[in-house]
């Protein structure tokens, strides 16, 4: 099977390294991608006690999200922000 730039993220995302995928939807443009694979990074980092690396995650998470428009991911990004502090 050939690998892509978009499988390598499918499969990062599937194994749960979602930093991985994260950074491979951001090589290939796919900022919505990006953006949610960040928020699952952020929300497995802060549950693992990596404040300060969950806590960057959560930031370009919800960087990307404004850009895109998604209103509900925001939200969810700000009660985890809310639940993190």
């Amino acid at each position: 099977m050939v690998q892509t730039p978009w499988l390598q993220a499918a499969a990062a995302m599937a194994g749960d390294d979602f930093e991985g995928a994260a950074d491979g939807d951001a090589q290939i443009g796919s900022l919505p991608d990006e953006a949610f694979a960040r928020l699952r990074a952020a929300q497995q980092l802060l549950g693992g006690g990596q404040r300060a690396k969950g806590g960057t995650q959560l930031r370009r998470a919800l960087a990307r999200f404004r850009q895109v428009g998604a209103t509900a991911y925001l939200r969810q990004g700000a009660a985890l922000v809310a639940d993190s502090a």
